[in-house]
């Protein structure tokens, strides 16, 4: 049973206390380490979030939220400063204020914040099918999920009830690393030449901008209004299908749209 459905069934049961929704839930803590690592010198962490409350993201639905965070430099900083670009964001032309819809100083300082706080258990790989067994993941809410360890990213997809996932840094990586995560994940384009880029290395693509390509299907979040849990198409060859488009969104659209077309 998931989490909807005992708020569904009976909602006055699962918010009576806090012990009552821990009967009901298979993990005792909301957010979890999964991985720490370094990326052009900078220190990482992977966590996952919305074990025992579910997502409010609107546009996802209820699916375990995956973060990939600098370690020593707070989200908000790290877009200030740049340095987003050149680790855990590194390929997207949206990082560092240049149009990506995430709002750093929410969720993800957060995030940040409890990770320091030294209340963030870590999950470790025999948890897995605890945890994410009949879930749908969201791997990199925040961040490139190719920083987490492919064997991690298969482990947690192989027991998942399905997921979905995106990454910018396809440009730099070996051929047979790109190729190989692009089986879960959605490479990330922008602009005409990165499609036409990927589209030539036969990778399946998100594409972002305010005009859609050929051969693409809309996002069905906008053209149909499902949540990312009940679409799962963004499941890189996992799911062999047309590539998807959206139109820019969030409160940086026109600076998004922008870099787009550029």
């Amino acid at each position: 049973m998931s989490k909807s459905d005992i708020f569904r069934l009976s909602p006055r049961l699962a918010i009576a206390t806090s012990q009552t929704l821990n009967i009901y839930s298979k993990m005792k803590n909301n957010t979890y380490i999964l991985h720490e690592g370094t990326k052009n010198g900078q220190r990482y962490f992977v966590a996952a979030s919305g074990f025992t409350r579910e997502s409010q993201n609107r546009k996802t639905g209820d699916m375990i939220q995956i973060w990939i965070m600098l370690t020593d430099v707070n989200p908000v900083a790290a877009v200030q400063s740049g340095l987003d670009a050149v680790t855990i964001c590194e390929g997207c032309p949206f990082a560092s204020g240049n149009g990506c819809y995430v709002n750093v100083g929410q969720s993800p300082l957060a995030i940040w914040k409890s990770y320091h706080s030294g209340n963030m258990p870590k999950l470790m790989p025999k948890d897995y099918v605890k945890a994410f067994k009949g879930e749908k993941v969201r791997f990199g809410a925040y961040g490139n999920p190719t920083l987490i360890p492919l064997s991690m990213v298969k482990a947690i997809a192989k027991v998942s009830a399905g997921w979905t996932g995106y990454f910018h840094n396809w440009k730099t990586m070996p051929a047979a690393k790109r190729n190989a995560y692009n089986q879960f994940f959605m490479v990330s384009t922008e602009t005409a030449s990165s499609l036409e880029l990927a589209n030539s290395l036969q990778l399946r693509v998100f594409h972002v901008s305010p005009v859609q390509p050929a051969n693409t299907v809309e996002c069905l979040a906008d053209s149909r209004g499902l949540t990312c849990a009940q679409c799962q198409l963004c499941q890189g060859w996992s799911k062999p299908a047309k590539s998807v488009w959206i139109n820019p969104h969030g409160s940086k659209t026109a600076k998004a749209s922008a870099a787009a077309m550029a």
